[in-house]
Parts: structure tokens; sequence; C-alpha cells
């Protein structure tokens, strides 16, 4: 027993298991909040998801809600980028003065609205003028646009809207019709004009490329017809529903943010631009771009 005791004595202690080394995190991303414009949450989502396969350390959300909301949102410090297919508004300016934000724009992209009609209208064309009267309710059938004495049943969007602004500047010149329809995006307004024959409607270009369920009017300025599908002349601005699609953000970009922006601006960039169904930046727009992001 004695011997035992001794034996047990001189035995090596077992030794402590082993801690495991610590794993460190993986480094934060850096975080892209965007959100607005509906008209421009499509392709801003499809150019922020080919961004990130080669920016692994950035995660962008991109979501819509129209222009008022991206704009209110950046103003109150709730998004990094606000999409708007409109400028700011003068009572936005003196709010974003007030909260201490400058904003800044930048262009990625021309739309142009187009109106919508069922493919089943015989109507092929119109003018400003009498679809301003539709829109305001002053002509309410068919006849006005030379088709038959059907009533017009009319499609719009939610005030919120940059594209129920825009319309409402350049073409509807006064108040809508109370018989608007109004929809929460583009989607819905050619998904109601498609089931409805008698109805008309305005959109963003990308939402009309590549679907035959609408038919596009062509607009008759100064005797000729004119496109929304004709790239040359809504560039030139001989379209007269071109607009630009404006970005804003507080103060100059930098880090993460200037290179989403420079990668909007890039060879891929347009190219996903295009095959969403809208149109490279207006030319006077293009060096305003380039100083902004030091090109």
């Amino acid at each position: 027993m004695i011997l035992a005791l001794a034996l047990l004595a001189c035995s090596p202690e077992t030794p402590a298991p082993s801690k495991p080394e610590a794993v460190a995190p993986p480094p934060a991303k850096t975080e892209l909040v965007i959100k607005g414009s509906d008209s421009e949450v499509n392709v801003v989502q499809k150019l922020a998801e080919e961004f990130m396969k080669t920016h692994a350390d950035v995660a962008i959300s991109v979501t819509g809600g129209g222009s008022g909301t991206g704009v209110a949102a950046l103003i109150d410090g709730g998004c990094t980028l606000a999409n708007s297919s409109r400028d700011f508004e003068p009572e936005e300016k003196v709010k974003a003065l007030d909260k201490k934000v400058t904003p800044v724009s930048f262009v990625f992209a021309t739309d142009a609205v187009g109106l919508v009609v069922n493919p089943k209208n015989p109507v092929t064309t119109a003018d400003l003028a009498t679809v301003g009267k539709v829109f305001r309710g002053e002509e309410k059938t068919w006849t006005a646009l030379g088709g038959g004495a059907t009533p017009i049943s009319l499609y719009g969007r939610q005030s919120n809207s940059g594209t129920y602004t825009f319309f409402k500047k350049v073409v509807v010149n006064g108040e809508y019709s109370a018989d608007v329809k109004q929809m929460n995006g583009n989607a819905q307004i050619v998904e109601g004009v498609a089931a409805d024959e008698a109805g008309i409607g305005y959109v963003a270009a990308g939402y009309v490329k590549g679907k035959a369920n609408v038919k596009l009017l062509n607009l008759v300025v100064d005797g000729a017809e004119i496109s929304p599908s004709d790239e040359a002349a809504v560039i030139s601005g001989k379209y007269p529903l071109a607009r630009p699609l404006y970005q804003f953000m507080n103060g100059k970009p930098t880090g993460a943010l200037k290179d989403f922006l420079a990668y909007e601006a890039s060879d891929a960039g347009k190219a996903i631009i295009a095959s969403e169904g809208f149109y490279p930046v207006f030319p006077d727009k293009v060096a305003a771009n380039q100083a902004l992001l030091g090109q």
C-alpha cells in the first residue's frame, strides 16, 4: 500500500484539456441602405446584386415606396442613398437644411415615361394636350384620342410617387381627375391596364420592356410620331416625357458608396441599365457625374 501511494505521488498530473483557439469574427460589412423610387427599384436592385458579387465586404439593401419616401428617409437619416425619379422639391430642401443634410445628386440613367393601353385598344398615338385633358377629367371617352365612345378608365400613381409628380407637371398641368385609380406602383398599373380594355396609364419605360400584355402609345409632337422606345429621341429630348433618374446622398460620396456609384457609371453598369429597359444618362449630366466621382 505504501508502494502504491509512492507511485501515485510520483506519477505526472493529467494535463488540463487545452482551450480551443478563439476564432476571429468575420469583418463587419459596410452597409448601404437604398430607398425610394418604385420606377428605379428593380434596376438598382439588379445593379446592387451584381456589384456585391465582386465586393463581398459590402451589403446593399434596396427597397421602394416612392421617391417621396426615399427623400424623406435621406433627410431623416434613414438611408444612405435615396432613389428619386424627380428632383428635390423646394420644401424638401428646407427640411434638409434644418436637419443639416446636404443633398448631393447623381443621375445614373434616363427614363422615358410611357402611356400604356390594352393591346385590344385600336388607338396607337396620342398628343399631350389631349392626354392632359383626359387625366384632368375634361375628356371622358376614347373619342378624344381617336377611339370609340367607350368611357376611359384612368390608372395612375399615388402622390408620394415621383412619376405622379412628373406627369402632373408635364402633362396634366392642373389637378388629377378624381376618377384616376391610384396604384401602388408601375407593375400594378401595367396589370390593371392589361385587364381593362378601356384603360390607360403612365409607367416608367423599364416596366414594359418585353411585355405583350400592354401597348405603348407613340406621342405626336409637331405632327411627327415619337416612340418612347426610340433611344435617340429619348436622349436628345425629342421625346417629351424623358426624364433623369436621380440618386441623392448626404454630402459627397466616399468609400463603398462612391464605388457603387462608379459601378453604375461603368460599362458593366450601363449594360444592366439597358437590359432593364432604361437609357444612358443625358449628355449634359455626364460631366457632373464625373466630377462627383473624381473621374
